[in-house]
């Protein structure tokens, strides 16, 4: 070999140590790092915490009481009357969400016999004079309204929407509800 040829391996052999050394430098403080992070892993200990078990404790039952409750249609709370509210022609509200009331959703004025759709307890009847409903018997029918007598007392229901829906009795102008 010449002296050019073994000045060529002579600077590479030096420049291959002096790389080697400097990545030994500087990966020596790396593994020292690593070595003191093993170390805290393996003293760690994973739900330990009691304030955060408590909170998962918490979460997860409320979890299950969510998945417990089952929606009736009248306590959905998504429901859209539950927000909105509907009016009748003249822009009064109607107010059919207590379904135990009695109403009359309408009246169908035949030749010979008027029928009227009464709603009450969440059920539609269709009715005719001398039928009885809500422990009353009907004893009018007309284009207007239905006339229920109970024990004593008359009961005018007006159509559903067309009048203001009160009941009053004939004797003293008062509201009275079944």
């Amino acid at each position: 070999m010449n002296n050019r040829n073994k000045t060529i391996w002579v600077i590479l052999i030096i420049m291959s140590v002096i790389s080697i050394g400097t990545a030994g430098i500087k990966l020596y403080p790396l593994n020292s790092k690593w070595e003191s992070a093993k170390k805290r892993a393996d003293n760690l200990q994973f739900g330990a915490d009691k304030e955060l078990e408590g909170v998962i404790d918490f979460l997860e039952k409320r979890l299950q009481d969510r998945n417990a409750f089952n929606f009736t249609l009248e306590k959905e709370p998504l429901r859209l009357t539950n927000v909105l509210y509907l009016t009748d022609a003249q822009g009064r509200m109607l107010r059919y969400r207590n379904k135990k009331k009695l109403r009359v959703t309408y009246i169908i004025d035949g030749a010979s016999t008027q029928y009227a759709g009464i709603q009450y307890r969440g059920e539609n009847y269709t009715v005719v004079m001398g039928d009885s409903i809500a422990g009353g018997e009907v004893v009018w029918i007309d284009a207007d309204e239905v006339v229920i007598i109970k024990g004593e007392t008359e009961y005018h229901y007006s159509v559903a929407g067309l009048a203001e829906e009160e009941n009053m009795t004939m004797e003293n102008k008062t509201r009275n509800e079944y």
